[in-house]
């Protein structure tokens, strides 16, 4: 397993992509919304962050957990597309 670390997100815990012996793609993020959310009971614009990750990346994306996407068929593109989707999210 090949782990990169990512940056932009939040200060207090910053997520990374792991990349799985059989190619899979973990993204796992400390805190689901961001630590600086006031209300983190409420996903606010992130309550379909699957769905705006797998737009971006255009691969489907799985919402295993509250901090953890899988990403099961990735595309040579997909982690540049990955960093750069939560690199700048929250700059939007």
């Amino acid at each position: 397993m090949r782990t990169l670390q990512l940056s932009g997100f939040d200060a207090n815990g910053e997520p990374q992509i792991e990349v799985m012996a059989d190619g899979t793609l973990r993204v796992a993020f400390e805190f689901m919304p961001p630590s600086d959310v006031d209300d983190r009971r409420d996903m606010g614009p992130y309550h379909d962050f699957d769905v705006q990750m797998s737009k971006a990346i255009g691969v489907p994306v799985t919402w295993e957990d509250r901090e953890v996407f899988l990403i099961d068929a990735p595309k040579a593109d997909t982690i540049e597309r990955l960093i750069t989707f939560v690199s700048t999210y929250r700059s939007r």
